[in-house]
């Protein structure tokens, strides 16, 4: 209805002052609005409105991994001339353990098993291409040229950092991460880098030895089940989020695990070492917890490049009785969203 209202004698009611009033607001306000979009441009305008009216989790296509068997990575195992294990239906595994070196921290000898080692993960996804990813125990000395000859067939240095405090010979962790349509290229391009080490020929995978820990009273004080891999008691837990790495899907099992290893030192004690992951306001609380139940920090970083949500991973030392230790380990574990898994190599 236009015109104005017969009561009023001719002036506008309240109700069209409000009106009018409402308009003009709107206009002013997209009139401040024209710049501001003129300077994003057309992309970044249309960016900004996708940002406030979609889901972050569905602006992306996410690629998962496809099943796979012992056998589709037999061509893998020639090349590397050496066998892991098949993770579910999806992860290849493969430890090469550093036999070679003798290294000790704070006068104790540690068990290749414990961590000093090359340990990587193929996985193959459902658009072919195939990922590997894992980390590569190299000294000071031979660090660089296995940097140089990764980086020559496309492998990424994730990150390089120590695992232990004080130790002897100096090592380092080096986390690699490639993708590839052919899986033999990324085994040999791992195989290359592993020949510019000590690390000796594959083996297999560890024989269980009998130790001398109270794995039973360790699995209650963890509330979690682990397993004896070579001379270690190992338990694993994983992440509960979704993680992806590269737009890609990581199996719960693939690069973000808590992982604790127990290496016997007579009478039941036990060297723990290992590593928790951690999204970032979980951090000091299992900084907190762990200095609590008396367990060293070693060392707090990333392990990708790309992960979403993002991780942080620390590593942690202590000596002592097994048991006593787990239950410290315990209250570090419960401030973070992990749930209890197979300890896998």
């Amino acid at each position: 209805m236009t015109g104005d209202s017969p009561q009023s004698g001719g002036r506008p009611d309240d109700e069209q002052v409000r009106t009018t009033t409402s308009r003009r607001r709107l206009v002013l306000a997209t009139a401040a609005l024209v710049p501001i979009l003129a300077a994003a441009g057309p992309a970044r305008a249309g960016t900004a409105a996708r940002e406030l009216t979609t889901d972050p989790c569905r602006r992306r296509a996410l690629i998962h991994p496809a099943a796979t068997s012992e056998s589709d990575w037999e061509d893998v195992i020639d090349v590397l001339e050496h066998r892991g294990r098949l993770a579910g239906n999806q992860v290849y595994r493969m430890g090469f353990l550093r036999h070679d070196l003798k290294v000790s921290s704070y006068g104790y000898p540690l068990q290749p098993s414990l961590g000093v080692g090359s340990f990587v993960s193929f996985l193959r996804y459902e658009d072919g291409k195939t990922m590997m990813m894992g980390d590569m125990a190299v000294t000071e000395r031979e660090m660089q040229r296995v940097i140089d000859i990764l980086d020559a067939r496309g492998i990424t240095q994730t990150a390089i950092h120590k695992h232990l405090l004080a130790h002897e010979p100096a090592v380092w962790w080096m986390h690699v991460h490639g993708m590839h349509d052919d899986a033999t290229y990324l085994a040999e391009a791992l195989r290359s880098a592993l020949r510019a080490t000590g690390t000796p020929p594959g083996t297999g995978l560890p024989v269980k030895k009998q130790l001398d820990l109270d794995t039973a009273g360790i699995d209650r004080a963890l509330g979690a089940r682990g397993d004896t891999e070579g001379e270690i008691y190992k338990i694993v837990f994983a992440r509960n989020e979704t993680i992806v790495d590269h737009d890609r899907v990581l199996p719960r099992m693939t690069g973000s695990t808590t992982a604790i290893s127990f290496q016997p030192v007579g009478q039941r004690k036990a060297i723990i070492n290992g590593d928790f992951v951690m999204t970032a306001h979980e951090v000091q609380d299992v900084v907190r917890a762990l200095r609590r139940g008396g367990i060293d920090i070693v060392s707090i970083h990333s392990h990708m490049l790309t992960d979403d949500p993002r991780l942080f991973f620390l590593h942690f030392w202590g000596v002592g009785d097994g048991v006593r230790l787990a239950r410290g380990l315990r209250a570090a574990v419960e401030r973070t969203n992990v749930s209890a898994a197979a300890a896998l190599g």
